[in-house]
């Protein structure tokens, strides 16, 4: 059966839309995570003083969000 939305079916336009959107959607993810890590390279930000299943949460909603 034709399923237009798997990606093996999509055009290449389509592809490459796909790609732009995941990859503006991880940049935004991680802008947000530096600035919570008060970033510039500092790795003791609030993000980084998360426990690990709350950081994972925080990436969940950040992508709901995004």
């Amino acid at each position: 059966m034709y399923n237009y939305n798997n990606p093996s079916n999509w055009s290449w336009t389509k592809a490459f839309d796909e790609m732009a959107k995941t990859v503006n959607k991880s940049e935004l993810t991680q802008q947000v995570i530096n600035h919570l890590a008060d970033y510039p390279g500092e790795s003791h930000g609030e993000y980084v003083k998360l426990s690990k299943v709350k950081q994972d949460d925080l990436y969940e909603i950040l992508g709901d969000i995004l």
